[in-house]
């Protein structure tokens, strides 16, 4: 499991990430305006247009804080210039009225700022977030047509995607954008199955060589249609490499090892598992258990062997709640059904 939370892509600052990096850099930018307001000669009149000019500085972490952390980001930011400004943290209140008030105005100016800033980012992100939900609502619709198109694999992309979501979080995984990632590659990862024709993608029988052909050109042809889409490029990649195995034995690039997307290895696991535990043309549900053996067998071989390694770690209960939600009964086996920390042994690799 060493090196899995390096595939989580959030920005950092000193060493910090995420919601942390961000109040590290406001933090830095409130000090550094009031160390420099502080720094200039306490009654020299010649810079009085200077300190003017960098109280005004404080609207800068204000319109940041806002966009980063909404409304209570920017009352906070607002709050620390008003105690600076205001002469409550050690700069000087003016003797003069015309000067009173203009400190007034300034701070007036920097809650009107801030509050206007906040509602403007926060409406902002709701409409991004109802876009966001309009996009994977089209996606699951998509995927909802192709699992009705391949019979007898129920809402086996949904189910995937949820499955992929749970392990990429117990893989280290943590930054929101590469979840995102994950879930809509693994989502649409038989996408390209739409210009496989039926009488090969349904065919009951074996394949023949030339049908084998032509099914597995359906990862290139789904990277191809999701590339054409901005937010989908990134899915794009799982779509391209869900068939790579560990060993390079894999299409269609034969990649090998850490070359293949983390998104990829993660799916991996996720689709052989769901195969095996749910119903199909060829063979009836396997239980958890068996699932389980049957993909430790293939490590190294056709699975990341860490990545096994976490999704043993994930329990049982998760993994049947999971499916429940996306309507599957998992699993046919005997209770009591051991958990995922029971057969953790079992699994681990050198055992």
């Amino acid at each position: 499991m060493s090196g899995m939370g390096d595939y989580s892509r959030e920005e950092s600052i000193f060493g910090f990430s995420g919601p942390v990096a961000r109040i590290i850099a406001a933090a830095i930018i409130l000090v550094a305006i009031t160390v420099a307001l502080y720094s200039l000669p306490e009654r020299s009149s010649e810079w009085i247009r200077s300190r003017e000019m960098i109280r005004k500085l404080y609207l800068f972490p204000i319109l940041l804080s806002a966009m980063w952390f909404g409304a209570r980001g920017a009352a906070s930011s607002t709050m620390f210039a008003t105690l600076v400004c205001g002469g409550l943290a050690g700069n000087a209140w003016p003797a003069e009225v015309s000067s009173q008030v203009e400190r007034v105005g300034e701070v007036a100016v920097f809650w009107l700022v801030g509050a206007l800033s906040a509602s403007f980012f926060e409406q902002q992100r709701r409409f991004i977030g109802q876009i966001e939900v309009a996009n994977d609502n089209t996606l699951l619709a998509l995927a909802s047509a192709l699992d009705v198109r391949e019979h007898n694999t129920g809402v086996h992309s949904q189910r995937v995607a949820d499955y992929t979501l749970r392990l990429a979080r117990e893989v280290g995984v943590r930054d929101k954008d590469t979840l995102d990632v994950f879930w809509r590659g693994a989502l649409l990862h038989d996408v390209g199955k739409i210009g496989i024709p039926d009488k090969v993608l349904l065919k009951p029988g074996r394949l023949s060589e030339e049908e084998w052909v032509v099914m597995r050109n359906h990862p290139e042809v789904g990277a191809r249609m999701l590339r054409k889409i901005e937010f989908l490029r990134g899915p794009s990649e799982i779509v391209l490499s869900h068939h790579e195995r560990y060993d390079g034995e894999g299409y269609p690039r034969n990649l090998k090892g850490a070359a293949i997307p983390l998104g990829a290895r993660l799916f991996a696991v996720i689709d052989v598992y769901d195969a095996l535990t749910t119903d199909r043309a060829y063979h009836t549900a396997r239980s958890h258990t068996e699932a389980l053996i049957k993909i430790r067998g293939e490590m190294v071989t056709h699975f990341d062997p860490s990545v096994v390694a976490a999704f043993a770690k994930i329990p049982f209960e998760e993994l049947r709640e999971i499916a429940k939600k996306n309507q599957t009964p998992l699993l046919f086996a005997a209770p009591p059904v051991p958990s995922l920390h029971q057969v953790g042994s079992v699994l681990s690799p050198g055992s």
